[in-house]
């Protein structure tokens, strides 16, 4: 059964849009959505140009979308309900207001064109800041990949859930692993040590503590998800090289918007950036209202 929640995919022609589509492609084919192409006709600079440059911007759009279009139909044997539209405006609103209704954002990590060449700067940000759905940044996709687990970043807070949800959703849909990846810093235990006269360097119990929290949060998933392999990490204070380090072996690295302890500030801090910049795997961040 097809949802009516449209995956949908910034393309234009660039080889790392084309990386993103084959991933949406093959992400919409699991979760029984429809794909959407779109791209943007909008000119790089904001000048009074020739008709003819405008002709040219939209078949290149259009050429774009084609090669696209072909591609994800050739990605995934199963029937794929694919559309294409191409926007005069800036793409950034556009795939903000579509992810209003939309289940999925996939964009490439960088292009040619004015919704990828960016995406690692301002145009990430905007859409990591804004979007309503998950969005995920596509890197040096490969279809060998496939076989590999899921990695998500969680602090057991209720803002990282939605992003535990989908990263389970997402390796059941794969038939793979799923590591969890816990980050705890002194500062969550400062309670313990004011009430239970813990030593601040008693290290055991604060992991042990730790362990607990992310088994907390691992309980309900598990039931829901019983066929998925899960594996736990906790780690101190480093959840950025946590995650790489994990990511080296993943297919795909889900984190949340929102959080406490080693993940507070994800979006719009240096742990996001750090990520997208240096994961050489798909990046998907997830709102916390998702």
């Amino acid at each position: 059964m097809t949802t009516h929640a449209p995956t949908v995919v910034g393309v234009d022609g660039s080889s790392t849009a084309l990386d993103a589509v084959r991933w949406a492609a093959l992400d919409a084919a699991l979760h029984h959505s429809d794909l959407l192409l779109i791209s943007s006709t909008l000119p790089p600079v904001d000048a009074v140009l020739p008709g003819s440059y405008y002709q040219a911007l939209r078949e290149q759009a259009d050429s774009a979308l084609i090669e696209a279009e072909a591609m994800a139909r050739r990605t995934v044997s199963a029937e794929l309900d694919i559309s294409t539209i191409v926007v005069s405006r800036s793409p950034i609103p556009m795939l903000i207001e579509l992810s209003a209704t939309a289940r999925m954002i996939v964009v490439g990590s960088r292009g040619i064109g004015v919704i990828n060449r960016a995406i690692l700067g301002s145009v990430s940000a905007a859409l990591a800041s804004h979007t309503r759905a998950p969005l995920t940044v596509v890197r040096g996709w490969s279809d060998d990949a496939q076989r590999r687990s899921v990695v998500v970043g969680t602090d057991g807070s209720a803002a990282s859930t939605p992003a535990l949800e989908i990263a389970f959703d997402e390796a059941a849909a794969r038939g793979v692993g799923l590591t969890a990846v816990h980050a705890w810093s002194d500062a969550d235990f400062a309670l313990v040590h004011a009430t239970q006269g813990v030593a601040v360097f008693d290290w055991a119990t604060r992991l042990g503590e730790a362990e607990r929290v992310l088994e907390k949060t691992l309980g309900e998933l598990r039931l829901k998800y019983p066929n998925v392999k899960v594996r736990r990490a906790v780690v101190r204070d480093r959840p950025v090289q946590a995650l790489l380090d994990h990511a080296q072996a993943a297919q795909l690295v889900v984190v949340g918007s929102h959080g406490r302890g080693g993940f507070a500030g994800m979006l719009l801090g240096s742990t996001s950036r750090k990520v997208l910049h240096n994961a050489h795997n798909p990046v998907m961040i997830v709102p916390s209202h998702h």
